[in-house]
């Protein structure tokens, strides 16, 4: 939880510099993270004619299946820089972002056989991931759109491991470099 004051801290020192005037905000939700059951949204604010600067968070805080223990719990916050190529929360863009999370995790099955070990182990520990994304917005009218995105981090993660994923023993710490996807399907409203 440490570092994700700092990244608050670095996010409000960062937007304390951006002019309020005039200004466009815009709220978001990623639907595809609503489906994992894990609520999220965003806040960005416009730097600049097709600059916006932002951060989105998120959270799991419960099991997926109790009796097997089952979970993905996490908190995660991320923040995120995007160029608009054509006009400001319309058409295509691209996006560097940070992401910090803390997590629980165990008994889960990820699809393309990623983190198989995760199926028969927990892990909790915290990563750190940077990257890039791609994007495409649809106005839908004068204060909503809709955005699809997809984008690759590189992520450092440390962490512990337990042997099985309910009352299994500690088996000891390690950290991994990995690949982090991000899909998005934003719904986003503006505030202007």
């Amino acid at each position: 939880m440490k570092n994700l004051r700092h990244y608050i801290i670095l996010f409000v020192s960062i937007a304390s510099f951006v002019s309020v005037e005039g200004q466009t905000v815009s709220v978001r939700n990623n639907l595809l993270y609503d489906v994992t059951l894990s609520p999220n949204l965003s806040i960005d604010f416009k730097i600049d004619s097709l600059w916006v600067l932002g951060v989105s968070a998120g959270i799991n805080a419960w099991d997926i299946d109790k009796a097997k223990n089952k979970k993905w719990r996490h908190v995660m916050v991320s923040p995120y820089v995007r160029y608009y190529t054509d006009s400001l929360y319309h058409k295509r863009f691209f996006g560097i972002h940070g992401v910090y999370s803390h997590y629980n995790v165990s008994g889960i099955s990820f699809p393309f056989n990623f983190y198989p070990s995760l199926k028969h182990h927990r892990r909790q520990g915290d990563l750190l991931a940077l990257g890039g994304s791609y994007g495409y917005g649809w106005r839908l009218s004068d204060r909503w759109n809709l955005e699809a995105e997809i984008g690759l981090a590189i992520g450092y993660t440390w962490y512990k491991e337990y042997e099985c994923q309910h009352c299994g023993s500690y088996e000891g710490k390690d950290n991994k470099v990995f690949l982090l996807p991000k899909f998005g399907l934003n719904i986003v409203y503006l505030i202007e």
